[in-house]
């Protein structure tokens, strides 16, 4: 199988989500959504959101039907995975990837997409989002904010590829992407109980008026500076500039890190004496926020990006590895202590480091906003995780809480008493029992909910859920594999849908492609691959029940079908 994701077609997607919801009630997997209470939004970046809390940029804004799932729990704001130069089949990304079984672990740094492939997905989500905020009643269609994120270097951003991206992102009507999208909608619109062609021609273009920097770790303040000017000055673009843990400094690190029962987790001084010197961030940071007062735009930082450590336990195949969730914390919010006691309410911070539906009132309390979630909605629950937090947050105000030490008390005192076995090794790089299987023992659902990019689904035949791998859309991340308890693997196990029949061909998993010019299943079974029917003799009477599921019930599954016809 192919760890590259491919990107479902605008109208495949449509059928998905309509077929999903006639037949099941749930979009995605999503069965739970929520509905913005009346009256809700707030300001942020010049625009209007109804719920303070989304998804990071990561492995949850990366293709359009991850962005439509964290929108019905209850995202409003999107960080969309960063985009950089080095794109497509020119990143190499190591896997398994991701691994979120207490604090998170990445060795992912952008989009494994093309530029314009990402540029596309959060065209096709912006636009779907719309359609659902309508049809579906779950708030105003200007209610979410889609957040840019660019690394990692300024001659990267310069490139044609990235300023072509921020310039299609700020309007693209241009696009064909967006052009065909409405298209589709207009031609279909007879589906449609409560949108309307008012509503359709009330789709802004304009997707981002803002953007975030990612630099790398070790990236010097001068380069730093230079960026967000060029994205200020240049670009017309509101800033979030993303800080670093490192900020605060090795000495705290180690000490509240050890404290606290992490004292497992590996990591350098000199990773602390490369990186930008909270010294040298103040300073830069009062300069560009008064650029931006110049220019009338919006700034701030974004508190945390990911910590640095060393993979020394197996967790992940390179030697290092970026960490997130629970343990990061103390860590952004000890820097998010400092800048308040520099800057007071003047510097606007969003949040991002282990919080969840316990933790998020406090944090929003403290005037951080928007707070956004990514490795506790890798864990299982998954995007379903969103709606806690944001009925969590229907009714609470930004009271102005002293953002200080005792806080950080307060939010991290729970961590020791819920420190458990870290596990010596990731899961997926074990021995484990990769035989093919149609079924576990019991559907759990577990690799289906943290699985990020909906490539895992249960479906039911003959009143018994069936576990079924949608080979397209995996990059085997591994997190399914890390969470399985019946410790296999299950984006390599469960029986697979393929798009078509070169992807089954370039895989060993057990499963099937629709072939649309014969009209018959290509079905690989104990090895062998051939062309059936689902009642054929030889085909395993529960696959061939499957199988028939499928085609006559969830035909959105066999998405592959419209790839090539579409734009």
């Amino acid at each position: 199988m192919s760890d590259r994701m491919h990107p479902i077609p605008f109208e495949a997607l449509l059928d998905w989500i309509l077929g999903e919801y006639r037949t099941e009630g749930s979009i995605f997997g999503v069965k739970k959504f929520w509905h913005a209470p009346e009256g809700a939004g707030q300001p942020f970046m010049g625009r209007s959101v109804e719920s303070a809390v989304g998804p990071a940029a990561g492995p949850h804004t990366q293709l359009a039907q991850n962005i439509v799932a964290a929108y019905l729990c209850g995202g409003r704001v999107f960080e969309l995975k960063t985009v950089q130069v080095i794109d497509g089949d020119d990143l190499h990304v190591s896997k398994p990837c991701i691994l979120a079984e207490d604090e998170g672990y990445n060795c992912e740094w952008s989009t494994e997409l093309t530029v314009p492939q990402a540029r596309d997905e959060y065209v096709k989500a912006w636009v779907l989002l719309h359609v659902l905020a309508k049809e579906l009643g779950l708030g105003r269609p200007d209610g979410f904010v889609f957040c840019m994120s660019v690394g990692y270097d300024l001659a990267g951003i310069r490139s044609s590829k990235v300023d072509g991206f921020l310039d299609d992102m700020k309007d693209a009507s241009r696009t064909e992407t967006f052009k065909h999208c409405l298209a589709v909608l207009a031609r279909r619109m007879g589906e449609f109980k409560r949108f309307t062609p008012a509503d359709l021609a009330a789709i802004s273009p304009s997707l981002c008026n803002n953007v975030t920097i990612s630099t790398m770790h070790g990236c010097p303040a001068a380069d730093t500076e230079r960026i967000a000017l060029h994205l200020m000055e240049n670009k017309g673009l509101h800033l979030l500039l993303k800080c670093n843990p490192t900020l605060v400094g090795f000495d705290y690190a180690e000490k509240v890190l050890d404290a606290l029962g992490f004292h497992y987790l590996r990591f350098g001084r000199a990773g602390f004496e490369n990186d930008l010197q909270y010294s040298d961030a103040v300073p830069m940071l009062r300069r560009l926020q008064e650029r931006a007062v110049a220019q009338g735009l919006f700034f701030g930082v974004k508190l945390t990006n990911t910590f640095a450590v060393k993979a020394d336990r197996g967790e992940l195949p390179d030697e290092n590895i970026y960490m997130s969730g629970r343990a990061l914390l103390p860590l952004s919010l000890r820097v998010a202590v400092r800048l308040r006691r520099d800057f007071g309410d003047a510097l606007p911070m969003s949040y991002c480091g282990g919080a969840d539906a316990k933790n998020i009132a406090m944090l929003y309390s403290a005037g951080l906003f928007p707070v956004t979630v990514c490795t506790e909605l890798l864990k299982p629950g998954g995007y379903e995780k969103l709606h806690a937090m944001a009925t969590v947050l229907e009714g609470v105000k930004r009271s102005g809480v002293l953002l200080d030490d005792a806080l950080i008390r307060e939010l991290t005192k729970a961590l020791c008493a819920k420190l458990g076995k870290v596990p010596a090794r990731h899961r997926a790089l074990q021995a484990l029992d990769t035989g093919a299987k149609a079924n576990c023992r019991a559907v759990c659902s577990i690799c289906a909910s943290v699985c990020p990019n909906r490539a895992n689904v249960i479906i039911a035949v003959d009143g018994k859920q069936h576990m079924l791998h949608l080979d397209g859309l995996c990059n085997e991340c591994g997190n399914c594999a890390s969470f399985c308890a019946e410790k296999t693997l299950p984006y390599r196990n469960k029986l697979t849908v393929f798009t078509d029949r070169a992807a089954l061909e370039d895989s060993q998993n057990a499963g099937f492609a629709w072939l649309t010019e014969s009209g018959r299943f290509l079905l690989r079974h104990e090895g062998v691959c051939r062309e059936v029917d689902p009642t054929d003799e030889g085909v395993p009477p529960e696959v061939g029940r499957v199988m028939a599921a499928v085609r006559d019930d969830h035909p959105w599954l066999l998405y592959g079908q419209k790839i090539k016809s579409e734009v």
